[in-house]
């Protein structure tokens, strides 16, 4: 699985999208099979970006993991 990058707070795996919509507040992006959008205040450009696979945004799933694992370890101390 590849994440991308949205916002600080969107990551999306790119083959999961079905549609997006540039919105007056940021874009909204639609999975495929649902119809209530992810919103994000992110312009449709850096959207565009990160899914057609500008390394800027690229996650690997795995560096992911290892970063929530790293994060929640911090937490504990």
């Amino acid at each position: 699985m590849k994440l991308v990058k949205i916002d600080d707070y969107t990551y999306v795996d790119p083959e999961s999208i079905g549609a997006i919509k540039d919105d007056c507040f940021g874009t909204n992006i639609y999975l495929t099979g649902s119809d209530k959008p992810i919103e994000t205040s992110a312009e449709i450009k850096k959207v565009l970006d990160a899914i057609s696979g500008s390394e800027e945004h690229l996650i690997e799933y795995e560096d992911a993991e290892n970063y929530k694992c790293r994060k929640m370890i911090k937490k504990t101390y």
